[in-house]
């Protein structure tokens, strides 16, 4: 049930976002984490990661899907716990941040890697009518 009372507090519904790696450097450090994320919107992303990240740690996050690359968004870890294949962290993008360079193209860059995700969950709608019918 935590994954329904985080959703109620979203204000943008999140999309499935099958093959999405994300990778993660707290802010200050080189070293970076690697995962995949279980869903995602241009605010934010729920990420499966095989060490804890700290809640409220400020966090740089770049994302790669297909042709489509967005770098060093920053970002905010609003919680993370233990599941099935290491940590599930939730990180809400903080693209308006004085930190935050290039904030124009970084909003730009997270709204078309959106769309894709989005388009994606229609498509996949559409067909499960299609065979359920």
């Amino acid at each position: 049930m935590p994954d329904q009372d985080l959703a109620e507090r979203r204000h943008q519904p999140r999309y499935p976002s099958d093959g999405l790696m994300v990778y993660v450097r707290k802010k200050g450090r080189f070293a970076q984490l690697e995962g995949l994320a279980a869903d995602f919107n241009r605010h934010g992303l729920a990420l499966v990661i095989d060490q804890p990240l700290p809640k409220d740690a400020l966090v740089y996050v770049s994302l790669a899907s297909g042709d489509v690359r967005v770098t060093d968004v920053l970002g905010v870890v609003h919680n993370c716990c233990s599941c099935p294949g290491g940590y599930r962290c939730g990180i809400q993008f903080r693209t308006n941040s004085d930190l935050q360079l290039d904030q124009a193209l970084t909003e730009q860059e997270l709204c078309i890697l959106e769309a894709r995700y989005k388009a994606s969950q229609k498509m996949r709608s559409s067909s499960a009518s299609l065979q359920s019918g």
